[in-house]
């Protein structure tokens, strides 16, 4: 109705290009229900201490794009306590390091001839690549974990690093531009942690992939991403560990009369998740 709305009322509308559509999100092995005060819904966020962004990692990551999907509370426990705290860790190590040296990101010009730091530019430019390809068909949920896969190449290019003050520099810039990539690639998932990452970075906002200003090919040579003698700011942790004890209190909490196992309307079978994400 409302394209058909745009379209004759005669005006210069910017007209709807995709429509996204999911199946249902269903609530730790039966349905959501309002009426019954089963489940979490946005309002409800507020009175937990779970962190939004954790709440939008899980959604979208859990986004039912070709089937129903589930919330459960222990799967959101295992994934902030596993995927977002390795994320979270891996930024905090890398700005970290980089206080230690000054706070100041060192010049590398040796980098591109440096075999460990060329390799997982190739690997994130090609992963880069198939993430922009996922946003671009609404592929959320891929591109999400396309995202993280990038994070993982961060990871195993820190493992590498042995404390080697030659190739401090290299490590260095290079680890910093993967941290400036990711939280552009999570931008569109997570927003207040990107702009927590570009405040500890000291630096504006930046959330484009564009390919006209050469920051796709960038992307597969991360040690040019930061100028050297840039100055980062304060790192600090970006996400808390959630104890099993807070877990069992929110299942209490939002479990209404699901143990009656009642009837529910038709209407009650599930959850529109892009609702959810909303948040």
């Amino acid at each position: 109705m409302f394209p058909l709305a745009q379209r004759g009322s005669g005006e210069n509308w910017t007209m709807a290009k995709t429509v996204s559509a999911t199946e249902y999100l269903n609530y730790e092995g039966g349905n959501f229900s309002k009426s019954e005060g089963v489940g979490v819904f946005g309002n409800d966020v507020r009175d937990t201490s779970i962190p939004v962004e954790v709440w939008r990692y899980y959604l979208l990551a859990r986004r039912p794009e070709v089937s129903d999907a589930s919330f459960k509370w222990k799967d959101l426990q295992a994934n902030l306590n596993t995927k977002l705290l390795g994320l979270g860790n891996f930024v905090n190590r890398v700005l970290l390091l980089i206080a230690g040296y000054g706070s100041v990101i060192p010049d590398a010009p040796r980098a591109k001839s440096h075999i460990l730091s060329t390799c997982v530019g190739v690997k994130v430019g090609r992963l880069v690549a198939e993430y922009v390809k996922a946003m671009e068909k609404v592929q959320l949920k891929h591109g999400l974990n396309t995202a993280m896969l990038v994070v993982g190449q961060g990871h195993k290019y820190w493992k590498l690093y042995k404390g080697d003050k030659r190739r401090s520099a290299v490590f260095l810039r290079t680890a910093a531009g993967l941290v400036h990539l990711v939280a552009r690639l999570l931008e569109p998932f997570m927003p207040s942690f990107s702009r927590g990452v570009f405040e500890q970075l000291n630096l504006l906002p930046l959330f484009s992939l564009s390919d006209e200003r050469g920051e796709l090919l960038q992307a597969s040579r991360p040690w040019e991403i930061l100028p050297p003698n840039h100055r980062i700011g304060t790192p600090r942790p970006l996400f808390e560990f959630l104890k099993d004890e807070h877990v069992e209190s929110y299942k209490q909490m939002f479990s209404g009369s699901l143990a009656r196992e009642r009837p529910r309307p038709a209407e009650e079978a599930g959850l529109d998740i892009d609702a959810l994400a909303l948040l």
